[in-house]
């Protein structure tokens, strides 16, 4: 996604008006410029070809574009590992310092002289010495896309460069695919994002993605996930969504996206699974080998929320799903243990992070917390959910 400082937008009242990029033939030729010097520079080093990029990025009128396009090149490619010059630099310095006890060396002189203490030909000495700095890195792998492949993923980028700044989102899903919105709704969980759903007379699907709320210091880490969410919902072929904003400059704002946009998806992002919760799961497999593990089920509330756990297995014959709640889902964590107070889904246990736990304390007395809830820090200990589980069941 792009920077802070390679956002480009404009402000209509509180209304921000990203400014996608169109195909237009100026646009077209600096892309396709880019691509293929990248695309040509396989074997190079980083520094030397960003150098060389300049000319390219100077043929747009705004510099801010295609320095955009190129981090999101930069940001495809992949980087030959470098050699640790570390050691290399220590005997330097060491041998260095030692000659310069006999004075009277010009710089040229001296630099010979290391160079041969350490086995090296003298041009090859500063290269080496720095190998492993970022500008030394040799480019290995670039991305094959071409200019009509890399404009949909700007603008995409940039949408998402500005939800790092979302304090609320809500999105009303009228697509009729029920596998689709399944997937939606179980990668908008795996994103650490939870979500007030509910449905309506129209069969259309609502989601009120709240922000961290007096968590202050999670305002960013919730903007990055709902940015990866991005994608995600681009799959869907009808949506529209409202993004509260908290611009760095010019106060609260909002972002009016949907559909139209033409946003690019990623049907990947509808499959991913996070690797701590796929780790868990492994190891829950291996110690309990009759334990069942299911795709999570949707669990309508009566009064027309939708709720999506984040496991489901069945023990004994019986199904239980659980449940997380991270750091700056302290609102929802009440409202899910009132309802289970209330008998609704017996079924389902939750966890919640340490540190919303300790800026709340009537979590952990909460008597459902105490009976189907368990603490986690940041990732989930197999131990804990099936310690949980294992009380579920029996509960």
């Amino acid at each position: 996604m792009l920077n802070r400082d390679l956002l480009r937008y404009r402000l209509d009242g509180d209304l921000v008006k990203p400014s996608f990029l169109k195909a237009t033939p100026a646009i077209r030729d600096l892309t396709e410029a880019l691509l293929a010097h990248w695309q040509g520079g396989v074997g190079g080093r980083l520094g030397e070809l960003e150098d060389a990029a300049m000319p390219i990025l100077h043929r747009s009128r705004a510099l801010v574009v295609g320095r955009g396009l190129q981090k999101l090149i930069l940001d495809a490619c992949t980087f030959a590992e470098p050699p640790s010059a570390a050691t290399l630099r220590e005997e330097a310095f060491a041998v260095s310092a030692a000659l310069l006890a006999a004075p009277g060396r010009t710089s040229d002189d001296h630099r010979s002289a290391v160079a041969e203490r350490l086995g090296l030909h003298g041009d090859d000495v500063r290269d080496r010495l720095y190998a492993d700095h970022p500008d030394q890195a040799v480019l290995a792998v670039v991305p094959a896309w071409t200019a009509t492949q890399l404009i949909p993923r700007y603008n995409l980028a940039l949408t998402q460069g500005l939800l790092l700044f979302a304090r609320s989102l809500t999105v009303t899903i009228t697509d009729a695919d029920t596998g689709l919105r399944r997937r939606l709704l179980k990668a908008l969980r795996f994103r650490r994002l939870l979500a007030e759903i509910r449905g309506d007379d129209r069969q259309a699907l609502t989601l009120e993605i709240s922000g961290p709320g007096s968590v202050l210091d999670q305002h960013s880490r919730y903007g990055m996930h709902l940015a990866l969410f991005l994608p995600a919902l681009a799959c869907c072929r009808s949506w529209t969504a409202e993004i509260a904003l908290a611009l760095p400059r010019g106060g609260p704002a909002r972002l009016m996206l949907s559909n139209e946009d033409s946003l690019l998806g990623d049907n990947a992002f509808l499959g991913y699974v996070p690797e701590e919760i796929q780790a868990v799961q492994n190891t829950l497999t291996e110690k309990y080998p009759t334990w069942i593990w299911q795709d999570p089920q949707l669990l309508p509330h009566p009064d027309g929320e939708v709720v999506v756990p984040d496991l489901q297995v069945v023990v004994a014959g019986k199904t239980i799903a659980v449940e997380l709640f991270h750091r700056w889902h302290g609102y929802a964590v009440h409202r899910r243990l009132d309802q289970l107070a209330a008998g609704w889904a017996s079924h389902l246990a939750i966890g919640v992070d340490r540190t919303l736990m300790k800026a709340d304390t009537r979590i952990a007395a909460h008597p459902l917390f105490l009976a189907r809830g368990f603490a986690f820090s940041e990732i989930p200990a197999a131990r804990a959910i099936g310690d949980v589980i294992t009380r579920t069941v029996s509960g």
